[in-house]
């Protein structure tokens, strides 16, 4: 029997009363998450809003409760974890939708909002923000940071599958029995949920002290520390009449862009911590690069120091993060500040983090084996140069999974990029776009609108929930061993 015959016989299909089981809990979680905004409906007054979202937390409960009394046996697949991942950020939009839906949105819209804010992104169809609600703009919001906690609480469960640097990196403890998936998550996830709870209040008191009225304070403290960017303002934080202000809602964004558990370990072991992580270090290295650069494209059409240099440091520091807050028109916008954002968007940042982007330790790892590679050049035929970036040893199935996630991620983006070509968008804005949604930023050119293809809107959905399932869950939801046992000849 040849080894292809092997893992085809060995290939386990995932338990379908397993996953019922676990998304029917994600489900109750997700009916719980929806009272704030019934609260605040209820205090608003805005009665046709909070009817549609106590409809579909009551369906929930009715259709969960009873789901989550199936008996599972111990243990959880490998392949079981991802496709919960990738079905229950899809199905929480789908649910979100519907209240949307009954608010006057066209599906397509309600959909792309819906999608848009659990996956954290901000890419938005809607206008006319301040006639809206108070009730739907802090849901907008409100989903943004529980879908930022939901996508860090399955990172940590994602990375419990990977014995590589990322795992002992972002891991708060010792990790006994990585085969323990949903145990060592569970617990990981209650030490994050305070953490995120800390710095979603810091915020908060922050803005609001610092002039924002309560509304916008709350729903940009949220947007932010969840680096999902979605504004109560149809021109983002262009329409907060303070450069100082603006520059600190971004900043909520740098708070979210940082790993989470890494908070963890330096109020534990002190700040000693921060000096031994490559990615904290390198995240503000790479954000001054970017507001540099963009400062200097900006200027050139702006003229104005100041003007260009606030803009620079909003935009790239929203770009670095994935927060995708604005103070400025992107279109205008020359081709070397677009292809600086589109860049800066695409490394992204950090592990373990609400951020979205390839990761900067994925971009260290790729800059680290070039610079081995040059290296090497130089070296006898015989030595032995050993991979590691920061004393971590770089173990080739990790170097591996890197390489093909940013291979599957180009992929992604360029045959996205194709489908708005066709359809004769500018080539640059498009780009931006694209990759936007793919890297869950929000940023946009322009395109994404009311009025835009409902095939186009289509893409961008599926980059956005690509992009935030980290592709690789998504292509295991995608094979077809995952869903049906396939035998082999013997």
């Amino acid at each position: 029997m040849s080894s292809s015959d092997v893992s085809r016989a060995l290939a386990q299909p995932v338990r379908y009363r397993v996953l019922a089981r676990y998304l029917a809990s994600i489900g109750l979680v997700v009916a719980v998450l929806r009272l704030p905004p019934i609260l605040l409906s209820w205090a608003c007054g805005d009665w046709h809003f909070m009817v549609g979202q106590v409809l579909v937390s009551l369906a929930l409960l009715l259709i969960c409760l009873p789901v989550t009394r199936i008996w599972v046996p111990d243990g959880i697949r490998d392949n079981e974890v991802m496709v919960i991942t990738s079905l229950s950020f899809a199905f929480t939009a789908l649910l979100e939708a519907l209240p949307f839906i009954g608010e006057g949105l066209p599906g397509i819209d309600a959909l792309f909002e819906t999608v848009s804010g659990v996956t954290t992104t901000g890419l938005s169809t809607l206008t006319g923000l301040q006639h809206y609600s108070a009730a739907l703009l802090f849901s907008r919001a409100w989903m943004q940071w529980y879908g930022g906690l939901g996508v860090v609480a399955f990172s940590i469960a994602l990375l419990f599958l990977d014995r590589g640097m990322a795992a002992r990196r972002l891991a708060m403890g010792d990790i006994t029995d990585s085969r323990d998936i949903l145990g060592n998550a569970r617990g990981h996830a209650l030490k994050l949920l305070f953490i995120y709870a800390i710095l979603s209040v810091i915020s908060i008191l922050g803005l609001w002290l610092a002039g924002l009225s309560p509304l916008s304070a709350v729903t940009h403290a949220l947007s932010g520390i969840s680096t999902g960017g979605f504004s109560i303002y149809d021109n983002s934080l262009a329409a907060i009449d303070n450069a100082w202000l603006q520059v600190l809602v971004t900043f909520t964004g740098v708070l979210g862009a940082v790993a989470l558990p890494l908070y963890y370990h330096v109020v534990k072991h002190g700040f000693k911590e921060l000096a031994a992580d490559s990615e904290a270090l390198a995240l503000p290295v790479i954000s001054l690069c970017v507001v540099g650069l963009l400062f200097f494209c900006i200027n050139a059409d702006v003229g104005n120091v100041w003007t260009s240099l606030k803009q620079a440091v909003v935009m790239g520091i929203s770009a670095q993060t994935t927060t995708g807050f604005a103070d400025a028109d992107i279109t205008p916008m020359n081709a070397g500040a677009k292809l600086t954002l589109i860049t800066s968007m695409m490394i992204g940042g950090s592990m373990g983090s609400t951020a979205g982007g390839i990761k900067i330790l994925r971009f260290l790892i790729v800059l680290r084996l070039i610079q081995l590679f040059i290296v090497r050049t130089a070296l006898p035929a015989h030595a032995v140069l050993e991979r590691r970036l920061c004393g971590d040893k770089l173990e080739a199935d990790e170097i591996e999974r890197v390489l093909m996630l940013i291979m599957i991620f180009m992929g992604t983006v360029l045959l996205s990029w194709f489908a708005f070509l066709v359809m004769g968008y500018d080539p640059l804005n498009a780009l931006l776009e694209v990759v936007s949604a793919c890297s869950t930023t929000g940023l946009s050119s322009g395109i994404t609108r009311t009025e835009l293809e409902t095939g186009l809107k289509v893409v961008l959905i599926i980059d956005m929930l690509l992009g935030r399932v980290e592709f690789l869950a998504m292509l295991v939801f995608l094979y077809p061993r995952t869903w049906i046992k396939i035998g082999s000849k013997t």
